[in-house]
């Protein structure tokens, strides 16, 4: 068995333990380090691990030590993380990477059956949106640094959690060929512990390629994360005698290093899970991640309606449509751009269906409308769930028009939610105005559960309120 590290959405590590026990059926273990859990699996569970849907980035696990004891000064506290190297059981780690890469080399052939993959539309569709999403996933480590074996780049924060990925969503296709395709020999070869052990097609020794990607949290360090990524790549490098290269890599050696607990891993995914639905971004696209944290926080039942009022891109209702196929998923926004992007972004899943199984192929129970959230063209109790991202007043809207919209919003929840066993789950930034606007509206709504979670760096709230028996106003006629 081995044992996997994931990175899961902050706040959302009990849920992300509950889906692997429920489809691995293993018991995982929450890090101390927040964002972090831990399950053992056989390695041919590999596939399953991969379709978990609240897991960001996933890496094997070479070693972890619970209570490091690091030395005060500096150039012995590097030097033992130098030493590390040449004793860390590196042997079965290295199969489960092979086996990993044999996964992923046969996933790209049946990519290529299709003449145009959902991500090179992207490129050519919304080229120029792509960049606005990636900023929102760039502080998701609170204050961990996170540097690559010699290089001191800004580029490295562009992932969370330590999987540093500098290829851009341009570039992404061709990289994933070529690094499967180096990948399909190296895994041919039986060995990837050595230089030389893997064999090209002209029989020529291949050198594995291999940066360190270390993520840093703590006070009581006398080292940057970048000098140990540094140093300890270097031992990597003459351990293996692989060649450094910070772009076009094979192995990706993760050094986590959280106050005294250090865990050095192999990543098992070159970009993060959470982008698996979404090819048309908005200016705050939500994690796919995330989104599915907080559907399953309402615990959808089969035939239930669930609603998202302000759907932006249409994370949460195409997760939720994925994932939970026996419910009906309704989107609405009130940004003619927003219904557009989300529309797009349904038509791709449709045409990722398509190629799975082209012999059986099923619609989304999801529709997406044009409308005013304080105004829904829906009918009194008729809702089951409302699950939404609420404007933080950031980069979309103000927190001074927050005072009004919030309160106006859970009224009108609140009227299309079913009483008695209606329920939403929000997330906000703008925590004291949520909080005042939910005093207003206690009649209708009562707060039962709180999660805390970080958001491009922002510390916000998800909040699960539960619908009371209370009767809505009923709101004046359209006609």
């Amino acid at each position: 068995a081995a044992v996997i590290g994931a990175t899961v959405p902050t706040g959302f590590e009990q849920t992300a333990a509950e889906e692997v026990q429920e489809k691995l059926g293993s018991a995982s273990r929450i890090s101390r380090d927040r964002g972090k859990i831990y399950f053992a699996v056989p390695a041919r569970s590999l596939p399953q691990v991969h379709r978990l849907r609240s897991v960001d980035n996933l890496f094997v696990v070479v070693e972890e030590f619970k209570d490091y004891q690091f030395k005060e000064n500096k150039e012995d506290a590097l030097k033992d993380l130098e030493g590390l190297v040449k004793k860390l059981p590196w042997t079965d780690p290295l199969k489960v990477w092979e086996l990993n890469n044999s996964l992923k080399k046969k996933k790209t052939k049946r990519k290529k059956h299709n003449l145009q993959s959902p991500a090179s539309k992207e490129k050519l569709n919304d080229g120029g949106e792509e960049g606005g999403a990636d900023q929102n996933d760039t502080n998701d480590q609170e204050d961990c640094a996170q540097n690559i074996v010699g290089v001191a780049s800004s580029q490295d924060t562009e992932k969370p959690q330590g999987v540093a990925s500098q290829n851009g969503g341009e570039e992404e296709e061709e990289d994933n060929e070529q690094l499967n395709a180096r990948d399909e020999v190296q895994a041919s070869s039986g060995s990837s512990t050595k230089a030389g052990d893997g064999q090209t097609a002209e029989g020529e020794a291949k050198v594995l390629k291999f940066r360190v990607t270390c993520n840093r949290a703590g006070d009581k360090h006398s080292f940057t994360s970048n000098e140990a990524a540094r140093d300890f790549g270097g031992a990597v490098q003459e351990h293996f005698q692989w060649k450094a290269d910070m772009t076009n890599f094979d192995v990706e050696v993760l050094l986590n290093i959280h106050n005294n607990e250090v865990v050095v891993g192999i990543a098992l995914t070159e970009e993060s899970l959470h982008r698996r639905n979404i090819t048309h971004f908005g200016p705050t696209t939500l994690r796919s991640t995330l989104a599915y944290g907080m559907l399953r926080l309402c615990d959808p039942q089969p035939t239930d309606i669930i609603v998202d009022p302000m759907c932006g891109t249409g994370a949460i209702p195409i997760e939720g449509a994925a994932e939970w196929p026996g419910c009906y998923h309704i989107a609405g926004d009130n940004n003619p751009q927003a219904v557009k992007r989300a529309a797009n972004n349904i038509c791709s899943l449709l045409r990722k269906n398509e190629s799975k199984d082209s012999s059986t192929v099923q619609g989304v129970p999801l529709d997406i409308i044009q409308w005013d959230i304080c105004n829904l063209p829906l009918r009194t109790g008729s809702v089951d769930i409302v699950v939404t991202d609420m404007p933080f007043g950031k980069r979309i809207g103000s927190k001074k028009k927050n005072w009004d919209l919030y309160p106006a919003c859970l009224m009108e929840m609140g009227r299309i939610c079913t009483p008695g066993t209606g329920r939403a789950v929000l997330l906000t930034q703008d925590k004291k105005c949520f909080a005042k606007a939910l005093s207003r509206v206690g009649h209708i709504w009562r707060r039962a559960q709180t999660v805390w979670v970080n958001v491009g760096g922002l510390h916000a709230a998800v909040y699960l309120l539960r619908r009371t028996w209370e009767r809505a106003e009923e709101r004046r006629s359209f006609w």
